[in-house]
């Protein structure tokens, strides 16, 4: 038996998959464990290996779930004779079995540093990517302008959905840092997969604007209750990393703290090609095939005027182009590309 736990240990650890080593480090009988017996609890709650009878497993496995989520180690008494007065460090349950045995277990998470998904190009994205080590979180920064020279023709959300490529049972916590580029887009895509957190680097008015937007591209309630907007604490910060600080001291509060608060990750039906819709809706108004117009990217002017707020947009650079009987318009969010694809003549009247 031991050999086997082994060698699914070494699978795991080549894949870096998180699991949860248990081990008996004390025994009062008549409980069935030894000390020095052992267990692995992987991220899907599958128990393999021997540390007590029936009355201790699933006790076991949840607060092997618990390790996995804090990332750190912890000690668990599962008595009949609680102690009376609290023992520091230590987790008490319990023992439910007729025999009233006593055993302490030694819980070992592995591969849980839980990942930090952040979703743009800004100053603080790669503040937040600098910073998330520090604070044993793995960065994964990903973005539009990296899928940009992909010519491919995907709609936003599912080219940012494509750059996560998470395991399943990662604790992922996710920050859109765009800069109102594609906020509506990041926030889609990151509530695609489960998470413990979801902030977003705006400010107070300009989150109240996205709630309409947010709930047109099809997010609930629940949804919209559960981003943190705008994202970190109250510290005063200023410039890109102070603000990146004040993210981060967010989300070890919301890790250390274990509010319990949780996305489950369930796609909105839908939301990749919400975008497409729009545009079609007007019979002439078809989303850009970007392989197709590269070249015309070329010689065009890069410098075009959105025709719905009237910012000056880099054509090459933005990933919000729309084409409307023959001509490539540029615009400098979402937003502005939504609402012109509803109703281009709309907005090119008083062009």
């Amino acid at each position: 038996m031991m050999g086997e736990l082994i060698e699914t240990a070494r699978q795991l650890d080549e894949r870096k998959e998180p699991y949860v080593w248990v081990t008996v480090v004390r025994r009062v009988r008549p409980s069935s464990a030894t000390v020095g017996d052992k267990a692995l609890v992987t991220a899907n709650g599958e128990l393999m290996g021997f540390v007590g009878g029936h009355c201790t497993r699933d006790l076991v496995v949840d607060q092997a779930k618990k390790c996995l989520i804090t990332g750190e180690s912890s000690l668990l008494l599962v008595t009949a004779h609680p102690p009376t007065q609290r023992m520091e460090g230590v987790t008490v349950l319990p023992m439910t079995c007729a025999s009233e045995g006593t055993v302490e277990l030694f819980l070992e998470p592995r591969h849980v540093e839980p990942v930090l998904l952040i979703v743009g190009n800004s100053p603080i994205a790669h503040a937040l990517a600098e910073l998330a080590p520090r604070f044993a979180f793995v960065p994964h920064r990903i973005s539009l302008e990296a899928s940009m020279d992909s010519g491919s023709a995907e709609e936003p959300v599912g080219k940012l959905r494509h750059q996560m490529g998470f395991r399943p049972g990662q604790t992922v916590y996710a920050v859109v840092a765009t800069m109102g580029l594609y906020d509506v887009e990041a926030v889609m895509a990151a509530a695609s997969i489960p998470l413990r957190y979801l902030g977003l680097v705006t400010s107070p008015r300009r989150w109240q604007a996205m709630h309409a937007e947010l709930v047109e591209a099809g997010a609930s309630n629940r949804l919209l209750e559960f981003v943190s907007a705008p994202a970190g604490l109250d510290i005063g910060a200023q410039g890109p990393q102070e603000i990146a600080l004040s993210i981060l001291a967010q989300i070890v509060e919301r890790r250390r703290r274990g509010t319990g608060m949780a996305w489950d990750g369930k796609p909105v039906p839908g939301a990749e090609v919400k975008e497409h819709a729009d545009a079609s809706m007007r019979p002439h108004a078809t989303a850009v095939n970007e392989s197709e117009s590269a070249e015309r990217n070329r010689e065009a002017p890069h410098e075009v005027i959105d025709p719905v707020c009237g910012m000056t947009v880099d054509l090459s650079k933005t990933p919000h182009r729309l084409e409307w009987n023959g001509t490539e318009y540029g615009f400098c969010c979402a937003g502005c590309r939504q609402r012109f694809a509803r109703d281009p003549e709309r907005y090119l009247s008083h062009a």
